[in-house]
């Protein structure tokens, strides 16, 4: 006589198949995020080699492929050139990269030139700011030239308490051993010895950046920049 299964045996299958499905489904969201992270890593290095090309092209007088975008976030009609400043540099850079979407939020830009500090970014976003004396607000008038160029790339949201380490060429945010963000100095990246407020740090002291790398004197922005809605999640 044939005997079916067993309601044992029926019930073993189903866990079984259950189980199966359970390390599917985690396998599966693993390489979607590491795919994300991809993805992420990748835009922020394209993004910096930009950076460093059009800051070499306009060091010597040559052409830029960037438009010029002032303060208000409309365009002027030129390219970036050497009289343009750091902080329509950086705005024309936000327009440039528009199409990089958030791997995580991908309704969003990549690309934000806000003035908070690293514990107000997310998750996604790439921070690319003017920041020549390490106050978030310092430099956004200067030249291109003399500018230095912060980016900071969120690779998770910022975890408090993070070990950081700062390099002339930028550092990273490490906790539990896992990399949270990373940053790059960019521009002009290695003032002379005496001219920084510390030997291993791109930074220079106010007073120095203000007669010698921004000698218009409006070294430090009136206003802060918001998190741009276009931005922000």
């Amino acid at each position: 006589m044939n005997k079916g299964f067993s309601l044992v045996e029926l019930l073993v299958v189903v866990a079984i198949i259950g189980v199966l499905a359970g390390v599917g489904i985690v396998g599966y969201d693993r390489y979607v995020e590491n795919a994300k992270q991809k993805v992420f890593e990748q835009n922020v290095q394209t993004i910096t080699r930009a950076i460093d090309f059009e800051y070499t092209v306009i060091s010597n007088s040559l052409s830029s492929a960037l438009d010029e975008v002032d303060g208000s976030g409309n365009k002027t009609g030129n390219k970036i050139s050497s009289d343009s400043t750091c902080e329509e540099f950086v705005r024309a850079t936000k327009e440039h990269f528009a199409h990089f979407k958030n791997p995580w939020f991908p309704t969003k830009r990549m690309v934000t030139i806000n003035s908070k500090g690293h514990s107000n970014q997310k998750k996604g976003m790439v921070q690319v700011i003017c920041n020549r004396s390490g106050n978030l607000l310092s430099g956004w008038n200067c030249k291109v030239e003399q500018s230095l160029f912060y980016i900071l790339a969120m690779n998770e949201d910022y975890v408090v308490g993070s070990t950081h380490s700062d390099t002339l060429e930028g550092g990273k945010a490490t906790s539990g051993g896992v990399v949270n963000s990373r940053w790059y100095y960019r521009g002009l990246t290695k003032p002379p010895v005496a001219h920084r407020n510390a030997n291993h740090l791109p930074y220079i002291t106010q007073s120095i950046a203000q007669t010698q790398y921004c000698s218009d004197g409006s070294f430090i922005r009136s206003s802060a920049i918001e998190i741009e809605s276009n931005v922000n999640y």
